[in-house]
């Protein structure tokens, strides 16, 4: 069967799978692209094939010709078939239907469109975001022991009673637990749930200052080069966790050149067009993007690995060379920076990471605030809400030991009934971000609506309850989990001293 020739350029581009088949499924005639989508090796191959093998459902291939019998079209239907030599294909189908006089269906002529890369890719994102969920629930329980095991080392560090082998054997304690707390901030940036202090950073200026770091991290029989844009490369990141990222990915980079190699370092500027190409990236949403790409001339990546690439505890490398966590924390990392990662390599072909961030505008710098005036001595009333005892009791016990009076609740409800009680008398809201009966920026909004000049402090294993505007009002501090027990008497001082001083604040709203 021959197509017609206004349809022949269109059928021969290659564009899209197009065929017609006979009612029962015999393929009557196709393009290339067809063929090649249904595993053969030629046209001459496909046609005169029986399509109905290909449905790996057969219901669903018997619903799609029923529908096309009533309704002689059907457009956009989600598909899954097997090819010829057994792969599975995902693709989406449109079809035609061509009827004889009595109303029969004799010939369909449908094409398709292989989506099988985009659900793929789908499926792995999914998977990464509950990973990534199960990640940031771990790390968040971690660091509550960790708070109470660091916490309580640096206070037993202290004691004039220690002889030195005691104070050696809390030492190797603590540098354990601080070990152990690293990882957790990978699991939490892996996870998207670590608190970011994103500022205007010109990726020019980032890169150009780390460039001398990154040659010391390399060796002499690697080759580094910089790439700059020409124009302001401006995007609102953490500065300290990009730098994370181009440290990762260097190091990753260096360890895929054991025999030396290149190494490229390029920012650039470029349209929304060139992000759309990429599935990955088809979700951001700017008019501007801002690219940066690390490339090597390494041993590349089989396909195999790439699909698993960025999952925490993922590596290649020999048993105590890589704890898999790098790459996971940079995905965590650039996605939670509202940006978007890709890979690209072949076995022998090299490496590239390219990362889009949405472009920024230069904002004006705001005036420093004047420093914060020291007070003599820790004096103070401090209302702490934290649902984990074992936090809670170091946190007390160590405030205490500073001269503060602490009033604790183990839930918010208790902590409104303590706060009417005792409201004249508190001095700070020292407060958990994620609780039972509601979150923690929840009761100190309760609680503000009472006492509007109220200064809280808030403590977490990860901040995603927090927006980043309530890092910026004086009254409003956040310490990150695990924390020495130094770490929260210097922030509740600080929070203190804040509030003694004249501000503005929009009534009633601290989140």
């Amino acid at each position: 069967m021959a197509f017609t020739d206004p349809h022949r350029e269109f059928f021969d581009a290659g564009l899209l799978a197009l065929w017609d088949a006979s009612a029962d499924g015999r393929l009557l005639a196709c393009n290339e692209t067809c063929a090649a989508l249904l595993g053969c090796d030629s046209v001459a191959d496909a046609t005169g094939r029986d399509l109905a093998a290909c449905y790996p459902d057969p219901p669903a291939r018997t619903a799609l010709v029923d529908r096309l019998r009533r309704e002689r079209q059907v457009r956009n239907v989600p598909l899954q078939f097997r090819t010829f030599r057994g792969e599975v294909r995902h693709v989406v189908v449109s079809a035609i239907g061509e009827f004889d006089g009595r109303g029969d269906l004799t010939v369909v002529h449908g094409y398709a469109v292989d989506v099988t890369d985009l659900v793929e890719r789908q499926k792995q994102s999914e998977k990464l975001e509950t990973i990534g969920r199960l990640a940031g629930g771990v790390a968040h329980d971690f660091n509550n022991l960790l708070t109470a095991i660091l916490g309580y080392a640096e206070l037993l560090l202290v004691s004039d009673r220690l002889g030195e082998t005691e104070r050696n054997d809390i030492e190797e304690i603590q540098r354990a637990g601080q070990r152990a707390a690293s990882l957790t901030q990978q699991l939490l940036a892996f996870g998207r749930r670590q608190l970011l202090m994103p500022k205007d950073v010109d990726l020019n200026v980032a890169v150009a200052a780390l460039r001398t770091m990154l040659v010391r991290l390399i060796r002499e029989d690697i080759q580094l080069s910089c790439e700059l844009s020409a124009f302001p490369a401006i995007v609102h990141v953490d500065p300290a966790q990009l730098e994370q990222v181009l440290l990762n990915l260097v190091l990753n980079a260096r360890d895929a050149m054991p025999a030396g190699g290149e190494l490229r370092v390029e920012v650039a500027c470029v349209p929304v067009d060139e992000v759309e190409v990429r599935a990955e990236c088809r979700s951001l949403a700017a008019e501007r993007f801002v690219r940066l790409r690390v490339s090597d001339t390494g041993v590349g990546i089989p396909a195999e690995t790439r699909a698993h690439l960025f999952e925490p505890f993922f590596t290649t490398k020999a048993v105590g060379k890589g704890r898999g966590l790098g790459l996971a924390s940079v995905y965590g990392i650039v996605r939670q920076s509202n940006g978007c990662i890709t890979v690209d390599s072949e076995p022998g072909a090299g490496t590239t990471f390219t990362m889009y961030f949405p472009a920024a505008v230069a904002r004006t710098r705001e005036p420093e605030r004047p420093p914060i005036a020291r007070v003599e001595q820790d004096t103070g009333t401090i209302l702490l809400v934290e649902d984990e005892s074992a936090v809670r009791a170091i946190v007390a016990t160590a405030l205490r030991r500073r001269g503060y009076t602490v009033i604790e609740a183990a839930k918010p409800s208790d902590a409104w009934t303590l706060f009417q009680r005792h409201t004249g008398e508190i001095d700070l809201l020292l407060t958990d971000v994620v609780m039972p009966e509601m979150n923690g920026p929840a009761l100190a909004q309760r609680l503000v609506e009472v006492r509007r000049d109220l200064p809280i402090l808030f403590m977490s294993g990860y901040a995603d309850a927090l927006r980043p505007r309530d890092i910026d009002n004086p009254l409003v501090g956040f310490l990150s989990k695990p924390f020495q027990a130094t770490d929260i008497v210097a922030r509740v001082r600080e929070l203190l001293e804040r509030g003694t001083r004249p501000h503005t604040r929009t009534a009633g709203t601290v989140v």
